[in-house]
């Protein structure tokens, strides 16, 4: 019996090594290409602190390598637009529309992209909800977090948000998928080692103390929630039991993770 849990040990903790490599192997990302009305404003702003050619700005023609593409555009979209939006689809880029002076009937570029962000007049360019927008758009976020550092927020934000709701249904699933325990223990684990690649990019795990200290902190805590999961059952209902202590612990080392190891910039 004790050999069989040394072995069951020894393979967490291999899959939880495994899974914090794979989190910080690197995420190569292309630019973020900035487009239309006073595109060069806007660049600017996003490019606060960004690697050389992080962000840049031009037509659909810089499409090819671009991760991302944000094309401000006033009143109703226009034929180039279009274009542009088409032509970046074509090209596998996520599109974010920034809309200057928006009209009270404005409701056709929802129609191109559904990542929309209104600039009202006077007030510049909003950066922090451009960036949220790009956050949720782009399937290489983290690549780009690493590179453009004014994106780091918005992406360390949602990298939490879907670690929590995910070990949350983890618990709630339970019984159903069988050993739930290790598997909300790699999910844990995935979501600080990716909170972590923000900040080191393709750091190699095997260069740095980093992963024994992740795979550490998701072992102990995974002993340490089933141990309150069953105290807390024999009063409560183990579906709705789970599902809490999985969220709560998860958003708890999620926050540790953000103010003691300062993984992320203060938000």
């Amino acid at each position: 019996m004790q050999r069989a849990t040394i072995s069951a040990a020894g393979i967490e903790i291999r899959d939880v090594l495994f899974a914090v490599r794979g989190e910080l192997a690197s995420e190569p990302a292309g630019p973020v290409l900035v487009s239309g009305m006073l595109a060069d404003q806007l660049a600017r702003g996003l490019s606060a602190g960004a690697e050389p050619g992080a962000v840049v700005v031009g037509g659909d023609e810089r499409l090819g390598r671009a991760a991302a593409a944000v094309r401000v555009i006033a009143g109703d979209p226009s034929e180039e637009d279009d274009t542009f939006v088409r032509a970046a689809d074509e090209a596998r880029a996520a599109v974010v529309l920034v809309q200057l002076w928006p009209q009270a009937e404005w409701t056709r570029p929802y129609v191109l992209t559904p990542f929309v962000v209104e600039c009202r007049p006077g007030e510049g360019f909003p950066v922090g909800a451009i960036a949220d927008r790009i956050a949720e758009a782009s399937e290489r976020r983290r690549g780009l977090a690493v590179r453009v550092p004014v994106l780091r927020d918005a992406v360390g934000r949602r990298i939490r948000r879907e670690g929590i709701v995910r070990a949350g249904l983890i618990g709630l699933a339970g019984d159903l998928l069988g050993a739930s325990r290790p598997l909300l223990v790699l999910e844990q684990v995935r979501m600080v080692s990716r909170l972590a690649a923000l900040r080191t990019g393709s750091v190699s795990s095997a260069e740095t103390p980093l992963v024994a200290g992740i795979a550490a902190a998701g072992l102990a805590g995974g002993v340490t929630m089933r141990e309150l999961a069953r105290t807390a059952r024999l009063a409560l209902p183990a579906p709705l039991v789970n599902a809490t202590v999985a969220t709560v612990s998860t958003w708890a080392l999620a926050l540790a993770v953000r103010r003691l190891a300062r993984i992320e910039p203060s938000q």
